[in-house]
């Protein structure tokens, strides 16, 4: 299983735009991609404008798909007016046992 984990900054004035369209974004990914298992966005606590996307993909397949999909490419047109700083992590999820 592959796990992506991004960590957004975004600008105080698009907090809200960020917020709504992430959450359209979450319900298209959920309703759309049978192989997405998990996607989630978390809200630091320590940094009120840092969110956190947490996802997990069956397999390449499956992340290939998202990669591909009309709602991550319409959120890939927007997120660069919201964000300060961005970083992207990749990995392969343990055995869970």
């Amino acid at each position: 299983m592959h796990v992506i984990i991004v960590r957004w900054r975004i600008k105080p004035e698009a907090v809200a735009a960020f917020e709504q369209e992430m959450r359209d974004h979450v319900a298209a990914t959920r309703a759309t991609e049978p192989g997405c298992l998990q996607f989630d966005v978390c809200k630091d606590k320590a940094e009120p404008n840092t969110y956190h996307l947490y996802e997990i993909y069956r397999d390449d397949q499956a992340m290939a798909d998202h990669a591909r999909s009309p709602p991550l490419a319409r959120l890939r047109d927007r997120i660069p007016l919201w964000v300060e700083e961005r970083t992207l992590a990749n990995a392969t999820l343990w055995h869970r046992g």
